[in-house]
């Protein structure tokens, strides 16, 4: 059942908060929810307004959204005063309605609310890690350490296995200190747990992304460990971009969401590379190119990831 109240006009954070909630809504979907559905849903987007038009009465706004996904037009019963500046950043609710298969998609605003309001938001809410389990796993009783053998054991949460990463970490790069290196370990661990990513697959994506540096910057501008880019931040409400644990906070949620946008898992190969495709080159470039774009930068990263991955899980 759809839960819908009030108009778009004149909703404070507070009223768009209560209207998302009572959809049961916590986070913004990918354009791509729009695509394929028969019937109504209520879901969130994130998008960029570019402007508004009124005609005969009817009134809509023109949205971008990130990452090169496309543009829409969005019915609106009212348009609130800010959003009719232009290029405003924002979040959206939307009912969205397909009578059938073929039919075009109906996209109505709900509600409407500031970016950088819902990105604080968010921020101060993000879920706490997921307590340590004082449990071995087997891969640790066979005395498989990353110190050895330049293998990491599956996460329990054991946090004997924080030391095991720290120790392969700071064999990786011996310009950490032991302090830091545990504290990216550390962070590993939490964030793997709190999205259920393994472990092993972000130590592979940080080694191939900085080396675990991290005040490392690209020359198209990725930062830190996971080589967030500046939209990134701005979309998990990350406030310092070099600072280890939002960092960490930052890859390990975009590797989930990107696994869940092609229904993957870190075990399933061929999603795996579509994920890490998009984590590369942004899912703009994959939904363009209908797979793994063309382009030799993307084939390698994920070869790279893929080879240290396998290196990695080998212990087990």
């Amino acid at each position: 059942m759809l839960s819908i109240v009030g108009s778009a006009s004149a909703q404070s954070l507070d009223q768009y908060l209560s209207l998302r909630q009572a959809n049961k809504i916590t986070k913004f979907s990918p354009v791509e929810a729009l695509d394929n559905f028969v019937g109504e849903k209520v879901l969130e987007l994130k998008c960029v307004v570019k402007g508004s038009l009124e005609l005969d009465g009817k009134a809509s706004i023109y949205v971008e959204y990130p990452n090169n996904r496309g543009e829409q037009a969005i019915d609106a019963t009212e348009i609130p005063d800010w959003l009719q500046g232009g290029s405003v950043a924002a979040r959206l609710l939307v009912k969205a309605t397909r009578s059938e298969p073929l039919a075009v998609c109906e996209v109505t605003l709900l509600g409407a609310a500031p970016e950088a309001d819902i990105a604080a938001y968010e921020a101060a809410h993000a879920p706490k890690p997921a307590p340590a389990k004082r449990t071995v796993t087997t891969g640790a009783k066979r005395g498989t350490t990353a110190s050895r053998g330049g293998k990491v054991s599956r996460v329990k949460g054991d946090p004997r296995i924080i030391s095991i990463y720290a120790s392969f970490i700071k064999n990786h790069n011996k310009k950490l200190s032991n302090s830091e290196a545990y504290e990216i370990a550390d962070a590993v661990i939490r964030w793997s747990l709190t999205y259920d990513v393994d472990a092993r697959l972000v130590v592979a994506v940080l080694i191939t992304e900085s080396d675990f540096r991290p005040g490392c910057i690209s020359g198209a501008g990725a930062k830190g460990l996971g080589q967030l880019m500046d939209e990134n931040c701005e979309e998990y409400g990350i406030t310092d971009v070099f600072d280890t644990n939002q960092n960490l906070y930052g890859t390990v949620r975009q590797l989930r969401e990107h696994l869940d946008r092609y229904r993957g898992s870190d075990t399933d190969p061929e999603k795996l590379a579509l994920a890490l495709a998009a984590y590369n080159a942004g899912p703009g470039a994959v939904k363009k190119y209908g797979g793994i774009p063309p382009y030799r930068e993307t084939k390698d990263y994920i070869k790279r990831v893929f080879t240290r991955y396998k290196q990695l899980c080998s212990g087990d």
